[in-house]
């Protein structure tokens, strides 16, 4: 694992703690708090119901791409594909029972020309990484920028969830746009690369609720994450 993957993993993980430990305080949380005597702190994932059939021991692969022709760290593919990897593997209902086997972004980086990336479909990508499932998205916009003062992250995504074996698309999910946080903040109080991190994981947890249980407070803590500095 490369030295940035591993940054951003380290990232993710202190990015997750703050954030639910963020969420779980002030108005919102007595706000949510009749929601969670009678929900839970959990709402199902989007396609519970599907994820439930994939078999355990199956191998599986997110493969995240764009033709926006963002290049060097400014490119989201590998730290989004890494961020929704660690949530859905983390997080995916009865994942103790299934014992999904996820194979890491670096590998599918180390197969694949840029050409070929490109070009060949999910499923042909998958039946040469050897994954039984892949969780593909295509990436239609990526911004970080509100303006030249400010930033503010917008991405929209289609997702897809492939059966590699039976070639064929069992999820298939065009998402509304997502913007977060949803007050822009000040380029002077972040540096750009922090800012696209923190909006990455925030988009991977997005993501990552078609597959796996979330908690829906979060969405009442959002501007947390950037206190004034």
């Amino acid at each position: 694992m490369t030295t940035r993957r591993k940054l951003l993993l380290a990232f993710i993980l202190s990015a997750f703690s703050s954030l639910t430990l963020a969420s779980a305080t002030g108005c919102a949380g007595a706000l949510m708090m009749p929601y969670y005597l009678i929900y839970g702190t959990d709402s199902p994932a989007v396609y519970q119901d599907e994820v439930s059939e994939i078999p355990k021991g199956s191998k599986m692969v997110v493969i995240c791409r764009s033709n926006l022709n963002l290049f060097g760290s400014a490119n989201p593919n590998a730290d989004l594909s890494t961020g929704i990897t660690y949530v859905v593997s983390n997080n995916i209902k009865g994942k103790k029972k299934k014992k999904l086997e996820w194979i890491p972004f670096s590998k599918v980086e180390e197969l694949f020309e840029e050409e070929e990336f490109n070009s060949l479909s999910f499923e042909k990508m998958g039946a040469k990484l050897g994954a039984d499932y892949v969780i593909g998205v295509e990436i239609d916009s990526f911004e970080t920028h509100h303006s030249t003062q400010f930033y503010q992250g917008s991405s929209k995504v289609l997702v897809r969830l492939v059966d590699v074996n039976k070639q064929e698309t069992i999820v298939r999910e065009s998402m509304p746009e997502y913007v977060y946080p949803p007050t822009p903040v000040p380029i002077s109080d972040y540096d750009e690369t922090e800012f696209q991190k923190i909006f990455i994981v925030k988009l991977s947890k997005k993501i990552s609720t078609l597959f796996c249980p979330y908690d829906p407070h979060e969405q009442y803590a959002v501007d947390s994450d950037f206190p004034n500095r």
